[in-house]
């Protein structure tokens, strides 16, 4: 198999000019629509069934196997990627379609959501990890930001989709079975990829174990991975704490109801695109260390404007800000992984940094109901936003100075 060489150095070609890179990308965002739309029909269809404990576990099912991210990038590193995306796109479109047909009692649903999110968790880090392989270094954060689209898709048009699909005939059937379609079509764009080599060569393979392990080792004796890693957890830690407080800063502090709620969380999500979008033209060629400092320092004076905001309409301009720092951030933090990671790591090292984000906001939803009832929705958002600022005082240091490029976009 080979390995195709990087796209012209051009932003406008981007796209036009590399139809695989095209297909990867509509791929992602057509699979990540989709899985927006079935989260929030299952949310719909358990929470009057089986309650709040229903949606917990289902939320739950689903994000677990998000924590088992070392294991799966030892598959991105060890196995074609569009082998591996292919197979979980149509694995994933078996499960949800047997769970449109049979709408099954709660824990057999929770065990299909759980081997849904194991395949997600399976295909995030080989996508992510072929970015520098079809992309040329001077294009990679327009082309992470063009990537990362997709997952802002989970947030804006996934869930509005989901509850007009959900209230459609056929309710949570109609919406799972159109899910269950995005990852037909996602497959058939994928096959479209290039046959590219695994990133390990087939000899040198050894055991699941033993490769997360080198993974994780790798992170561990890498400074500014290591950095990376600790960072991106405290960085969900402090930002997540918005899914914890806004319904009540909007509810009970500043009085909006529940169209307030909606109007804000749903800003944050506008904010990602915009972002996105506008990154996909103004950062080629950028450090994407700066690109990483002035994201943080949105998301973190969103989340503080948050707290003070005494109007509804402060909250979605300050919701605005910290979605649009939100997506840089992701664009950023995986460019510069790109960058200073070699490709037969690629898959593990992303696969720990999804894990860390997980981790970081399993912590934020413990801590921000906590501080919440303890200090109120407006001092929990003034606390994490001084959190992620605090941030900056664990990334500069470590990666604020660059070090002779080897190779153009390397540090």
């Amino acid at each position: 198999m080979v390995e195709p060489a990087p796209a012209p150095a051009s932003k406008a070609h981007l796209l036009a000019g590399n139809p695989a890179f095209r297909a990867l990308c509509v791929s992602r965002a057509v699979s990540f629509a989709g899985d927006g739309i079935t989260t929030t029909a299952l949310v719909l269809l358990v929470a009057p069934r089986n309650g709040p404990t229903g949606v917990a576990l289902l939320l739950g099912a689903n994000a677990l196997p998000r924590l088992g991210g070392p294991l799966a990038g030892v598959l991105a590193d060890r196995v074609p990627a569009r082998r591996l995306m292919m197979r979980c796109e149509l694995a994933s479109a078996l499960v949800i379609g047997l769970t449109a047909l049979t709408l099954p009692p709660l824990l057999v649903l929770t065990a299909l959501v759980a081997v849904a999110g194991i395949l997600a968790t399976i295909r995030n880090p080989a996508g992510r990890s072929l970015v520098p392989v079809m992309v040329a270094p001077a294009d990679r954060a327009p082309a992470n930001a063009l990537f990362g689209l997709g997952r802002t898709l989970t947030l804006t048009v996934g869930p509005g989709m989901g509850g007009l699909l959900g209230a459609a005939p056929g309710g949570a059937r109609t919406a799972l079975a159109v899910d269950a379609v995005t990852f037909l079509v996602s497959a058939l764009l994928l096959s479209g990829l290039p046959a590219i080599a695994p990133a390990r060569d087939p000899a040198a393979v050894t055991g699941v174990w033993a490769e997360a392990g080198e993974g994780l080792r790798h992170v561990v004796a890498n400074r500014r991975m290591l950095v990376l890693v600790l960072s991106l957890f405290l960085l969900v830690a402090f930002a997540a704490v918005d899914n914890v407080a806004l319904v009540f800063l909007t509810g009970d502090v500043i009085h909006a109801g529940p169209a307030g709620y909606g109007l804000a969380a749903g800003a944050f999500g506008t904010g990602m695109l915009l972002a996105s979008l506008a990154c996909t033209r103004r950062v080629r060629g950028r450090r994407p260390i700066a690109l990483l400092i002035v994201a943080v320092v949105a998301t973190g004076a969103g989340t503080i404007v948050n707290g003070l905001a005494p109007v509804l309409a402060v909250v979605v301009v300050a919701q605005l800000v910290a979605g649009a720092g939100n997506a840089v951030e992701n664009i950023a933090y995986d460019t510069v992984v790109q960058d200073l990671v070699p490709r037969p790591f690629l898959g593990r090292v992303f696969g720990t940094i999804g894990t860390a984000a997980q981790l970081g906001a399993a912590f934020a939803y413990a801590a921000g109901s906590f501080v919440v009832g303890v200090a109120g929705a407006r001092a929990t958002f003034v606390l994490a936003g001084a959190g992620t600022f605090s941030v900056l005082l664990l990334l500069v240091p470590a990666l604020g100075h660059r070090k002779r490029a080897t190779r153009p976009g390397r540090w």
